[in-house]
């Protein structure tokens, strides 16, 4: 009786310590399923084990209701298929005849699918205006949807470079999100006749 439960106990503590694999013969982990898997809760080991030089990851992502949809990505689908969240950097040289104006430039960005959001830009020359030296120069610089593209629109209203200046480039660097993980909250609000208000209602909580 002795020998048996020492021969039960061997086979269990040699099976917890192999690695078990479904659809392969050849496991890589302490599981490794070669198909389709569905589970209704996972419960990570901390800290997290750190992926071998060799090995590469996907993160599954969820839109919100009602699209629901289900998205998988990692590395190795850059740069065929976009990110969640892109960074995308323009580099656009002006007219010559207007050192530093960008009336419409069309990204090629499908605006049905992505939203676009300019983080940051910069221009390479130095504007001034021939009217009062008290002015301050304020660009107009935005991204907005036009014949189902995003187009930018880059100027210095009534400032411009010295003829004597190179035409000038703008660098505009662009977050470009997928709509099916970002919301669009859109509302108008009014402050009457006064200079302070507040929403009506939180748009995030």
């Amino acid at each position: 009786m002795t020998k048996i439960i020492s021969m039960v106990l061997l086979a269990c503590t040699t099976l917890m310590n192999a690695q078990v694999g479904i659809n392969t013969s050849k496991p890589e982990k302490d599981l490794t399923v070669n198909g389709t898997m569905k589970t209704s809760g996972i419960v990570f080991k901390n800290p997290l084990e750190k992926l071998g030089a060799d090995e590469n990851y996907t993160f599954v992502i969820k839109s919100p209701a009602p699209e629901n949809k289900i998205t998988a990505y990692n590395d190795t689908f850059v740069p065929n298929s976009p990110a969640p969240i892109n960074l995308i950097q323009f580099k656009i040289t002006c007219d010559p005849s207007d050192k530093d104006w960008v009336n419409q430039f069309d990204t090629k960005i499908n605006s049905n699918k992505f939203l676009v959001v300019i983080s940051s830009f910069g221009f390479t020359q130095a504007v001034r205006t021939y009217s009062a030296d008290w002015l301050t120069p304020v660009p107009q610089i935005f991204a907005y949807s036009s014949g189902g593209t995003w187009k930018l629109k880059a100027d210095y209203q009534g400032f411009a470079p010295d003829n004597s200046f190179p035409t000038g480039e703008w660098t505009l660097n662009l977050l470009v999100f997928d709509k099916a993980y970002a919301k669009e909250l859109n509302t108008t609000q009014d402050l009457g006749a006064s200079t302070t208000g507040a929403a009506a209602t939180p748009l995030l909580q």
